[in-house]
């Protein structure tokens, strides 16, 4: 199993440019996994990774993945920064499109994406089935035979255009345990460590890769949430070789520097480009 991150790092971009630029707060990147080195499934399409995918002369060396047949897609929420890049993808065949009932119904009225590509490219449907009582599911991915797929449902964030702010749907978010049947090396991703829940910390304890990002410290009345040592704490026990951070710009020693104790404890920040074989 070989996983490439895209527009996960902003590796090129100055600290304070990027927290501008790109606000801590928003989604972590995307990624490209692959279990054969040659057909590839895009985790979430952020706004850039079309224009990567087409540009960036880097990512040659990895077999198929900037070919424009690239078109089966899995979300793990509808938040903007993980949607708004299937628009990009809309030149060529139809996409191939795995989410849960929830995000399928944000896609089609709150954010209507799905509407516009049926334009275009066209989508096929492809539905995980976590709703309701059920908060977990395995699936199959279409050109990805030896990878075993686990969406298990998560406590959020929401996106600001919700279609249920209030009353959220099981499905809304979701983590995904990924494994790679030959091998029996597995991937855990999750796009906030600190709202992920108990039954996905327990699929992260069995992974031998853990790519995660983490919502930003914020003042609430006078107290820091959410700061290093809470995802610190999440992060402990965790026994993968390899342990992933996104959104950098929010945790970084200037200039863009893992903190010295999250070094000792094996973190690495995520970077554009990144390659990692399980």
């Amino acid at each position: 199993m070989k996983l490439v991150v895209l527009k996960g790092g902003d590796e090129s971009v100055p600290l304070a440019q990027a927290a501008r630029s790109h606000p801590p707060s928003r989604a972590a990147g995307a990624v490209a996994l692959s279990g054969d080195g040659r057909h590839w499934v895009l985790l979430n399409v952020s706004p850039l990774v079309a224009d990567q995918l087409a540009t960036d002369a880097r990512l040659l060396r990895h077999h198929g993945l900037p070919d424009a047949a690239v078109r089966a897609v899995v979300l793990t929420d509808a938040q903007v920064d993980h949607v708004t890049g299937l628009l990009s993808l809309r030149d060529g065949a139809p996409i191939h499109l795995y989410a849960t009932p929830a995000v399928f119904e944000e896609l089609t009225h709150a954010l209507p994406v799905l509407p516009l590509l049926e334009h275009y490219c066209g989508v096929h449907w492809h539905v995980i089935p976590v709703a309701g009582e059920c908060r977990t599911a395995v699936f199959r991915v279409e050109g990805q035979p030896t990878l075993e797929f686990t969406a298990i449902a998560t406590d959020g964030p929401l996106p600001p255009h919700a279609v249920r702010p209030d009353s959220p749907a099981i499905g809304e978010t979701i983590a995904l345990a990924v494994r790679d049947t030959v091998t029996g090396q597995r991937l855990f991703c999750a796009s906030q460590i600190q709202r992920a829940g108990a039954a996905a910390v327990e699929w992260m304890r069995e992974a031998d890769c853990v790519l995660v990002g983490a919502a930003p410290p914020a003042q609430t009345e006078g107290a820091v949430v959410g700061g290093r040592e809470e995802v610190l704490a999440l992060l402990d026990g965790i026994r993968a070789p390899r342990k992933l951070l996104m959104c950098r710009q929010a945790w970084a020693d200037a200039p863009c520097r893992v903190p010295e104790e999250w070094q000792r404890r094996g973190i690495e920040f995520a970077a554009d480009r990144m390659e990692i074989e399980l």
